[in-house]
């Protein structure tokens, strides 16, 4: 299938699809891997190889994946190998994806996550045509954010 680029048509916002393949990357799995680990703790639903290859190929456009997809997409990316949970990993990719989706698929402008040392994760959603000297200023409070709400009591 050509690139948006080889076909002339505008590129959109993909950020969900690029975390995805980013942990794909630095997990060191395949896509039928993630596949695998991927079941819905809600459910029990598992997503199938050829949905999670059209999500990475951009072909799902028409609607957000389902709930149920995004449980199990998170749980897959919270299991070890050996394909067991971690709630926490869990309850922090299942945030993540969720607002990545929104950002893809309402077109939202760009969510910017910063983690605290206590698992707290600050975000603060970013006007996507700001300039970069302002996005590093808004970078620079939410990590401060971070460490403020890290030395709370």
């Amino acid at each position: 299938m050509p690139s948006r680029a080889d076909t002339g048509t505008e590129s959109r916002r993909t950020p969900l699809i690029d975390y995805v393949q980013a942990h794909i990357e630095r997990a060191g799995i395949t896509p039928n891997k993630l596949v695998g680990l991927a079941r819905d703790p809600e459910t029990g639903q598992r997503i199938l190889p050829d949905w999670l290859y059209k999500l990475l190929d951009d072909r799902l456009t028409d609607k957000a994946p389902e709930r149920w997809r995004l449980r199990a997409l998170a749980a897959g990316m919270a299991s070890s190998e050996s394909g067991s949970v971690d709630p926490a990993e869990y309850r922090k990719q299942h945030q993540v994806v969720k607002r990545l989706t929104a950002a893809q698929w309402l077109d939202l402008d760009e969510v910017l996550e910063v983690p605290a040392s206590d698992g707290t994760i600050v975000t603060v959603s970013v006007p996507a045509d700001l300039p970069e000297e302002d996005r590093e200023r808004i970078r620079k409070w939410a990590e401060q954010m971070a460490r403020d709400m890290s030395g709370r009591e």
